[in-house]
């Protein structure tokens, strides 16, 4: 089968764009792009040009990997934003050429972690990565709440100082978690909210990282991508539920409130939010390949 597999900033944008809708055909969610909705992912997702590959096929793009690199407390990281082969060619080993292309790159460019997300029910892909050294690291929990809260859903018996900060500045938090996959960490979140919490003591207690999104003027989706609560907190709940209460606000108000890529062992978290309404409607795998370059 003759492949030719080259950079995207290389080719013509709709080249890529092609690439991709027929790459996604069939996905378990729609994830077709115009040339708008495929060039907003360079921005909004640190996706790179220049690090991702396209495979074309008798002439036509028919495969793409999305991938961006950044540096992340001292090492260097590729997050791999999207793997798809045209619907008719799947199962022929375009899949590899393209993810061990992209591989080659991140070597270029000295990449320690190389990282990607897949759907857990997605078993074809999983097994493909585990074929190029992936390691499953974590399985991540998307729930969902679409309605008004009740009036005493977030009640607590403590009060505490909220700060509302930029994204970077939950660097200064001592347990920010930096272990996290791409869209959640703080480095990677563009038009992000982050909230501090300090309790009367002025100590700080938890913090979280959420994205809004709007629609006329009106919130019409909150994701929240980080909730953490300082160790050895007997308020531990307390804290959990007044930074809920001030980012999935206006609680009054229905809209769709996700969270996004939630870790399996954030127990405490996921019950919480069990609790109040919320219910899984989804789950990925986060894998890790550690690259040794020479």
């Amino acid at each position: 089968m003759e492949v030719q597999i080259k950079r995207l900033s290389d080719c013509p944008l709709r080249d890529g764009v092609e690439a991709y809708n027929r790459g996604f055909e069939g996905y378990f969610y729609d994830q077709s792009k115009t040339i708008e909705t495929f060039a907003g992912r360079f921005g909004l997702d640190g996706i790179s040009p220049e690090h991702s590959v396209i495979a074309y096929y008798e002439g036509r793009p028919a495969g793409i990997v999305l991938s961006g690199i950044k540096k992340i407390g001292g090492d260097v990281f590729a997050w791999n934003g999207g793997i798809g082969i045209a619907k008719e060619l799947r199962g022929k080993g375009i899949g590899k050429q393209l993810m061990n292309a992209a591989l080659d790159i991140y070597k270029e460019n000295q990449v320690k972690y190389a990282t990607l997300e897949a759907i857990s029910r997605n078993e074809g892909a999983i097994q493909l990565y585990q074929s190029l050294g992936f390691k499953l690291v974590k399985k991540l929990k998307f729930l969902q709440y679409n309605e008004p809260f009740s009036d005493n859903a977030f009640d607590t018996a403590s009060n505490y100082h909220v700060e509302h900060v930029a994204p970077n500045e939950l660097g200064k938090v001592h347990f920010y978690r930096h272990e996290t996959p791409w869209q959640n960490h703080k480095n990677n979140v563009i038009g992000g909210n982050a909230v501090i919490l300090r309790d009367e003591q002025n100590e700080v207690v938890g913090y979280s990282l959420f994205k809004k999104f709007y629609k006329e003027g009106e919130v019409a989706n909150i994701g929240l991508l980080q909730l953490e609560v300082a160790s050895g907190r007997e308020d531990r709940d307390d804290v959990m539920k007044t930074l809920l209460k001030h980012l999935f606000s206006p609680l009054e108000k229905s809209f769709q409130r996700t969270t996004v890529n939630t870790p399996e062992e954030d127990t405490g978290l996921l019950e919480l939010l069990q609790a109040i309404g919320f219910k899984q409607w989804e789950e990925q795998v986060w894998m890790i390949k550690e690259i040794h370059n020479s």
